[in-house]
């Protein structure tokens, strides 16, 4: 092939076209983000469609001998890209097949350009399509001539997109690490971002179009960068170990950070926007005593602060972004229990804000408007994994974004409005079985028990007898609740309500399964029978979100928690056979757990560190286990003799355990990879069950000719 002309180095397939000397992917026409060794390994597919390529063969022609690197998990990387690149899924390939332990094949009907010289039939054919489109030439002079102006713009309009050049899409900078919350200057010549996943982690700039990139903090708490209107600052949050926000700005060309204003922290603290005319910036404000967030104003002049929103106490808003003339705050307003987001627009003097749409899913990062000030560009779950939608500031039916892909998120406009910038993001997450020899020490490495299954895979718990566990997939469309053996063989989806579900919970009997499901814009406490039946509708506390749900030991009662009221969240309980629900807690609960002595009840806080214990029969709550981590809250289990907790560190996840006899703490376990949602202990006490990411890979990528 290296001899032929260029037609014979471009194979197509479907929707798509490789140039193969180029190194260039295109899907109708516009370019998709794959370079390096990704589109070398799906080169050498291509080269060969039908055939397979084992993995020494890969390794051999793309990851030589001098190398240094993790052949398995570089391999695993690239594959991966290709299969997002091309939408395509290890379960069920439409161009890529995996043969296990083996290599890869690539399954699609591939096809080359026919030869450049037509033959006599081809331009007979091309004679006559000529002769017809001389007939509609004259055919469409005639209608132009009787067209109004407002026809002649339509007509001209489409005409000169016809001429636009076509969407090319390419990774903005070549540092390694996570790239993430990309911020367009307000000369649309340079981006802001941070940088993490390394020790040089912190905010970063870089030209568009350049080679380098220039550091400006060195925190890796340091998130949500945005430009002063003049171009010569950058404002930021950093995080405090202590559990407050500070905003803080730094010249856009370094040097001395000025804090201009703390406050306290939420799990729904995100975003930062300048406003156009640079006296203000908004930001979710937050205190110590409530719950939620709502969008404040900043005053650069006084720093006082001016409150924009005012959600329901069971509602948060986050995630601003001044409109391009400061009229208008485009914002992301929330449930306190997650999943439901949707998108509203407030103006910058007050009054009751306008919900654009009504998805009721995940929203990643803030929303970005067009320079005309008419859409607004947003990342959302709406269509299965995030991608990059457009919706009209007055509301309306979202639209997507083409070449944008997905698992994209946090878009930013240029304010030409010919480029965009977003994350792109990839992570493959494994419920993973750990094996114990006693309480403090594990019996080997863990292993993925569930690994090929695409989408979320999250939350395992096992059944009383150990045999089986059931789990939260997203896998399709939907989040449902899914069962497997312990190995990971003979899953099985259990419920189909096109909505989501999770937090699955078997019954001590082992034949039923509670679990949360939002069939609106609250979460509700569900009941299936395991061998069979439509799930149904548990009665709790209506109008609020209630979830997290738990057996008591004799499987009369089910613990749950609510935000009744728009309150701080409480741990209830409701009886299996019907009855009003039972408050249990009065100080903050969400996930609780009964001890194996029946004599305690065990639960973690929403908004304060540790895990709390009671006594069943009444008394006051103590705090029982002192700790302090980002995923403390849901990822902790009871055992017998103490309590296991999955956490979150620089260096990737950690599986500690907490003796009560001592009150001392042991990890177990420390990984390289990230921890993902969900933790569980066998009944017997031997097993573990938890989530990990296995790989991930977060880049920010320029689209450009964005229209």
């Amino acid at each position: 092939m290296e001899n032929g002309d260029r037609s014979t180095q471009i194979v197509r397939f479907g929707v798509f076209e490789a140039d193969l000397k180029s190194g260039e992917l295109h899907k109708n026409g516009a370019r998709v983000a794959l370079q390096g060794q990704p589109f070398q390994v799906c080169a050498i597919l291509l080269e060969h469609p039908g055939e397979l390529i084992t993995r020494e063969e890969l390794r051999q022609r793309v990851w030589p001998e001098d190398t240094f690197v993790d052949f398995d998990q570089a391999l695993s990387a690239a594959v991966a890209k290709v299969r997002i690149a091309l939408g395509d899924e290890a379960t069920n390939p439409r161009f890529v097949e995996t043969l296990p332990r083996r290599g890869y094949r690539f399954i699609a009907p591939v096809d080359k350009p026919p030869s450049q010289s037509p033959s006599p039939g081809a331009v007979k054919g091309s004679i006559e399509e000529q002769r017809a489109g001389s007939r509609w030439i004259f055919v469409g002079l005639a209608l132009l001539a009787l067209l109004s102006g407002i026809g002649i713009w339509r007509f001209w309009r489409n005409h000169t997109n016809t001429l636009l050049p076509p969407i090319e899409i390419t990774p903005l900078a070549g540092l390694p690490g996570v790239q993430l919350d990309p911020a367009f200057s307000r000369d649309g010549n340079q981006v802001a971002f941070v940088l993490r996943g390394t020790e040089n982690c912190g905010i970063y700039t870089t030209m568009v179009g350049g080679e380098r990139s220039l550091r400006l903090t060195s925190d890796c708490n340091d998130s949500f960068p945005t430009w002063s209107p003049d171009g010569r600052r950058v404002a930021f949050y950093r995080f405090w170990d202590g559990g407050g926000i500070a905003f803080y700005v730094v010249p856009a060309l370094g040097g001395t950070e000025h804090r201009l204003h703390r406050v306290a922290f939420k799990p729904w603290s995100s975003g930062l926007s300048w406003s156009p005319d640079g006296s203000s910036l908004a930001f979710p404000g937050a205190q110590e005593n409530e719950s939620g967030t709502w969008i404040s104003l900043l005053s650069l002049a006084d720093s006082s602060t001016r409150r924009l929103t005012s959600p329901s106490g069971q509602d948060a808003d986050y995630s601003p972004a001044f409109s391009p003339d400061g009229s208008r705050v485009a914002f992301v307003r929330g449930t306190l229990a997650g999943v439901v987001q949707d998108l509203y627009v407030v103006p910058t003097r007050g009054g009751e804000p306008k919900r654009l749409n009504s998805d009721r899913t995940w929203i990643k990062g803030s929303p970005t408007w067009t320079p005309d000030g008419r859409d607004i560009v947003f990342s959302s779950a709406r269509g299965g994994l995030a991608g990059l939608w457009r919706v009209s500031a007055s509301g309306g039916t979202p639209r997507p974004i083409p070449g944008a892909g997905v698992v994209a998120s946090s878009p930013s406009i240029s304010p030409m409005g010919n480029q965009l910038v977003y994350t792109q993001s990839f992570h493959k997450e494994n419920i993973v079985r750990l094996n114990l020899k006693d309480e403090r020490h594990i019996d080997g490495p863990g292993g993925a028990v569930l690994s090929l299954m695409k989408g979320r895979n999250w939350r395992p718990q096992f059944s009383p007898d150990g045999k089986r566990f059931a789990f939260e997939s997203s896998g399709g469309e939907y989040a449902e609740i899914w069962a497997c053996d312990s190995d990971g063989s003979k899953c099985g989806q259990l419920t189909s309500l096109h909505g989501t579900a999770g937090a699955p919970r078997w019954s001590p009997d082992g034949q039923y399964i509670a679990f949360e499901y939002r069939p609106k814009e609250r979460s509700e406490i569900y009941l299936l029978e395991v061998g069979g039946g439509t799930p149904h509708l548990l009665p709790t506390l209506p109008g609020a979100d209630n979830g997290g749900p738990n057996w008591s030991r004799d499987g009369n009662w089910i613990y749950f928690y609510s935000d009744r009221g728009g309150a701080t969240f409480q741990l209830w309980k409701v009886p299996l056979k019907g009855g009003p629900p039972v408050q249990v807690t009065k100080k903050g609960g969400v996930f609780a757990a009964e001890s194996a002595d029946g004599h305690f009840l065990y639960y973690s806080k929403f908004e304060e560190h540790g895990i709390w214990q009671v006594p069943l029969r009444g008394g006051e709550e103590k705090r029982v286990w002192d700790r302090a981590g980002e995923h403390e809250w849901y990822n902790w289990a009871l055992a017998r003799n103490g309590i296991y907790s999955l956490d979150h560190r620089e260096s990737g996840a950690v599986v500690d355990f907490f003796d009560f006899a001592t009150g001392k703490t042991t990890t177990i376990l420390t990984s390289d990879k990230g921890p993902g949602i969900g933790f569980a202990v066998s009944p017997d006490g031997r097993s573990i069950l938890y989530t990990e990411n296995e790989i991930e890979d977060v880049s920010i990528m320029l689209l450009k000719n964005f229209r």
